[in-house]
């Protein structure tokens, strides 16, 4: 789960950042792409925010639901993109407790698999800063350690 916490604690910084710096020079796509993947992202913290509430109730009961207002606070969206992403946040959570009713071995390991996905949909969504960070022109920003998996 240190994978996990990983992912969203840099990639939260990240995430903000690269909203403001990319918020001028989109394309319709980009902009477009950008808005499935915040809703995908939002979709695993609510799966996330159920297996660990079952999986680790005493120390992160509330965590993913926290970090899912954080991401909505950074990224600003959209009255419509907003409740979206909402709604995708409730359907993670209703649909990991329907096949999650209890931690075990597949909770675990599906949420493993969904960090490894949302690692990939972070990735994606701090690409402009890094290509900033290039040009040194950029923001400073977190990375995740190649290691950390």
């Amino acid at each position: 789960m240190d994978l996990i916490r990983t992912i969203f604690l840099a990639g939260g910084a990240s995430l903000m950042l690269a909203g403001e710096a990319t918020a001028q020079s989109q394309t319709a796509d980009e902009y477009q792409q950008r808005q499935r993947d915040l809703v995908e992202l939002a979709s695993v913290f609510g799966e996330m925010h159920h297996i660990r509430r079952i999986c680790e109730p005493r120390l992160e009961s509330d965590i993913w639901r926290e970090r899912m207002k954080r991401l909505v606070e950074l990224e600003q969206p959209g009255f419509e993109a907003r409740e979206e992403m909402v709604k995708r946040f409730n359907a993670g959570y209703r649909n990991a407790g329907g096949h999650f009713p209890v931690c075990d071995r597949r909770a675990r390991d599906h949420a493993a698999g969904r960090a490894v996905f949302a690692r990939r949909l972070v990735g994606r969504l701090s690409a402009p800063l890094r290509e900033a960070e290039r040009t040194d022109d950029g923001p400073l920003i977190l990375t995740i350690p190649q290691d950390a998996e």
